[in-house]
């Protein structure tokens, strides 16, 4: 697609009844790879593709929608269902390049998408958004408001500095500017009573302006001293705590587990790590309380996981590596029915081909992750059919909810049991790599439908990331979805919405996303 065309096809002049049949075509196939893409981006390198093949593939698809339609690309990043990753991307391009006239949505709405896309950040995916601003230089108005603001009037700052303090400093330093940010440094370093009016007045205009939220001025000024890295006589408690865990360990027992972790180690190096998570065991995130279960046995403590607070892919993955146990099975049932109700159909009778060949165990760097997704997948649309019948590529490994990838993905047989059940509609949970023979499952699709059989086939890809070459399709008969996430699947209805009524996507997909936005 040339930028000459991408300039043509716009929203306006599509609602101007200027798109030809082949503009149409065009916008589809770059919606829909779009689509696919953002919802299951993360940069990581994946089965079948390296990190930087990832990365340009994704890039490119990014680049490519932006150039089409500004508008329609800022409202798809609001859409459930994308990733952290594909927002990060989409802010990037939306504060890197200067609005045109005639765009879509005013200059007030597309800020209103920029601070949702923002909000819907991380904090860690945050400080990689601020990174990469530094690294391409975006440093206009706009941008140096948006990290400021993000960060200054945050409930959380006094957290933030003492587990992100170097990356919050690095980002501050990039909108401040090294000059202005060694000034506001030198000023904080000093008792209040001691500043100068013309210091009050640059602390005022390069802090104090851009706190928008009510809360105590003063702690927020101590935190910021504190992450500039001045040394003082701190009185919030956290940073207290982490001034004094230098000297004596268990006063650092507020800090999160990383950061005493980190003072352990350069401090107290005599002390053991299963000291630092006794101490901090009442501060743990929720992640860490999964992912440091396996310490928390080897050190005999006790640390409380719940598994209701994890989404089912987690849960997933945590199974795979620790066993799985009668609360994390309930927990993973009232998931599934929970987000059955969501979907906007509910189906009779449907029948479920689970691929649980080798390769469905994913790269090593996001271990068992596509047999996760594939896993709970199945466990939704189980819960969204009155009867549904599963099958597996190795039906003599699945156990219980979790089935062990093995051998070669063939799927052709496990096709054609499935059909002989009748049912509405079949759903193949594929990575789409079928290798035990390549091609069978498109002969025998060809061949049904030659017989007259019609029942519709959805090839859903449990994937880690986009690959390289795009959504690998079984056949050319099946219609295919990736899913990364369980929202993904309402991204798969409004594409489907899209190939039968182009005006109607359109209109759907405004109204949702500037809904969400508040526009």
């Amino acid at each position: 697609m040339t930028l000459a065309t991408t300039q043509k096809l716009t929203l306006r002049t599509f609602y101007a009844n200027k798109w030809t049949k082949a503009d149409r075509k065009l916008f589809a196939k770059t919606f829909f790879d779009f689509i696919d893409i953002a919802s299951t981006a993360t940069g990581r390198a994946t089965f079948y593709n390296t990190q930087a093949e990832q990365r340009k593939m994704i890039l490119d698809a990014h680049e490519i929608m932006f150039l089409f339609d500004r508008g329609i690309y800022s409202l798809s990043l609001t859409l459930p269902g994308m990733t952290d990753y594909s927002r990060q991307l989409g802010l990037i391009l939306l504060l890197k390049y200067p609005r045109l006239t005639g765009e879509v949505l005013t200059d007030t709405q597309e800020k209103q998408v920029i601070h949702h896309l923002m909000n819907k950040l991380p904090i860690q995916r945050r400080l990689k958004l601020f990174e990469s601003l530094v690294t391409f230089r975006i440093n206009n108005a706009r941008t140096r408001k948006l990290i400021l603001r993000s960060i200054l009037n945050s409930s959380k700052l006094e957290w933030w500095a003492v587990k992100y303090r170097r990356k919050i400093a690095t980002a501050l330093e990039h909108a401040w500017g090294k000059r202005q940010t060694s000034i506001i440094r030198s000023i904080l370093a000093k008792d209040h009573v001691w500043r100068s009016t013309k210091e009050t007045s640059i602390l005022k205009k390069y802090i104090n302006k851009h706190i928008t939220t009510s809360g105590d001025w003063s702690k927020r000024m101590e935190c910021i001293s504190f992450i500039l890295g001045n040394q003082s006589d701190f009185k919030q408690p956290l940073l207290k705590s982490y001034v004094a865990a230098r000297t004596d360990l268990k006063a650092g027992s507020r800090l999160p587990f990383e950061v005493l972790e980190g003072i352990r180690s350069r401090f107290h190096p005599d002390v053991s790590s299963e000291e630092t998570l006794k101490l901090t065991k009442k501060t743990l995130t929720t992640g860490q309380r999964m992912n440091l279960q396996r310490k928390a046995e080897k050190s005999n403590t006790e640390v409380a996981f719940d598994p209701t607070k994890y989404d089912a892919v987690r849960l997933y993955i945590y199974a795979y590596e620790m066993g799985i146990t009668e609360a994390i099975k309930t927990a993973l049932h009232q998931k599934a029915i929970q987000a059955a109700k969501e979907l906007p159909i509910r189906f009779e009778k449907i029948a479920i081909l689970v691929d649980n060949s080798l390769s469905m165990t994913g790269h090593d760097t996001q271990a068992m992750r596509p047999m996760a997704i594939a896993c709970a997948t199945r466990d939704v649309l189980q819960a969204a059919a009155d009867v549904a019948h599963i099958q597996y590529t190795s039906p003599t490994t699945a156990t219980s909810l979790l089935t062990t990838p093995i051998g070669g993905t063939s799927l052709a047989e496990g096709l054609v049991a499935l059909l002989e059940t009748q049912p509405e509609a079949i759903f193949v949970l594929t990575d789409g790599y079928e290798n035990s023979p390549a091609g069978r499952f498109n002969e025998v699709m060809h061949l049904v439908r030659k017989m007259g059989i019609e029942t519709p086939v959805f090839q859903l890809n449990p994937v880690t990331a986009s690959e390289a070459e795009g959504s690998r399709r079984l056949s050319d008969l099946v219609q295919v979805m990736p899913i990364q996430k369980m929202e993904a699947l309402n991204i798969g209805l409004l594409k489907a919405i899209f190939e039968v009524d182009l005006e109607k996507g359109f209109s759907i997909l405004l109204s949702k996303a500037r809904d969400l936005i508040g526009g």
